[in-house]
């Protein structure tokens, strides 16, 4: 006869639920930890999508008013003042020559007599995003002049926390899966939750290599985390539900 949680003892059944909320607030620092540790690695505020790219494969993001430029806004700028202002954004001196009029006119002029209108603080424009984002001085401007260039995580940092994370999640899992079949629940649902979350922890733990190839893996690093996540997550409510919830002892089983 199949062995059910509920059959268990108080004391076992108090035990097992007290270990399943250690792990929900294992996962909510897990959670705090990524956040803490990625949501700056692109140097902007908030964790995104390039903040997994620049740890895993590195980032190099062209500045918002580079790329601006070269999609050719604002079609009102001349053709040379174009080219001085994408010139000053593609060297490492940005901030430097933000002022210099070696090129005869400074970067600074420039933005002032073609970008005010619809970015200064006092813009006439209705266009509310344009009016958002104001250029009146360097401190606005190096916010969305100045390109990104970050190398990733060493590669043996890497290795480290594969070696580290692999087996001890791999094994994690299979405990909890273990809790999970031992439930009143479908076996069957048990299992597929399973097979989902053990393919999100291959698929993260794998993209974190194939990323450092192509930073088109690092969306699968996400999806990957999610589904591992949402099925552990799924599993320990269900075997938090079965320890307490009436019923669900079945027949003919008798514990020691």
């Amino acid at each position: 006869m199949k062995f059910r949680l509920k059959q268990l003892g108080f004391f076992w059944r108090f035990g097992l639920s007290a270990l399943v909320l250690v792990f929900f607030i294992g996962f909510s620092a897990s959670a705090l930890h990524m956040w803490f540790k990625y949501e700056n690695r692109d140097e902007r505020p908030g964790l995104t999508l390039d903040d997994i790219k620049a740890q895993y494969s590195g980032l190099e993001a062209p500045s918002l008013l580079l790329s601006s430029l070269r999609s050719g806004h604002p079609e009102t700028l001349k053709q040379p003042d174009r080219e001085a202002l994408i010139t000053w954004l593609s060297n490492d001196k940005v901030a430097e020559n933000y002022d210099s009029i070696d090129s005869g006119i400074s970067p600074s002029e420039i933005i002032g007599a073609s970008c005010l209108n619809c970015h200064g603080r006092k813009a006439t424009t209705a266009d509310p995003k344009a009016k958002a984002l104001v250029l009146d001085y360097w401190d606005d401007v190096k916010k969305v002049a100045v390109s990104r260039k970050i190398n990733k995580a060493p590669t043996n940092i890497k290795a480290n926390t594969t070696h580290v994370h692999a087996p001890a999640m791999a094994t994690m899992s299979v405990a909890i899966g273990i809790l999970a079949v031992c439930t009143r629940w479908w076996r069957w649902l048990s299992g597929l939750i399973f097979a989902v979350l053990s393919f999100g922890l291959l698929l993260d733990i794998g993209a974190w290599w194939l990323t450092e190839y192509s930073d088109r893996w690092a969306l699968a690093i996400v999806v990957g985390g999610m589904m591992y996540n949402v099925g552990t997550t799924l599993q320990l409510l269900m075997v938090l539900a079965d320890l307490w919830l009436p019923g669900g002892r079945g027949k003919g089983f008798k514990p020691d």
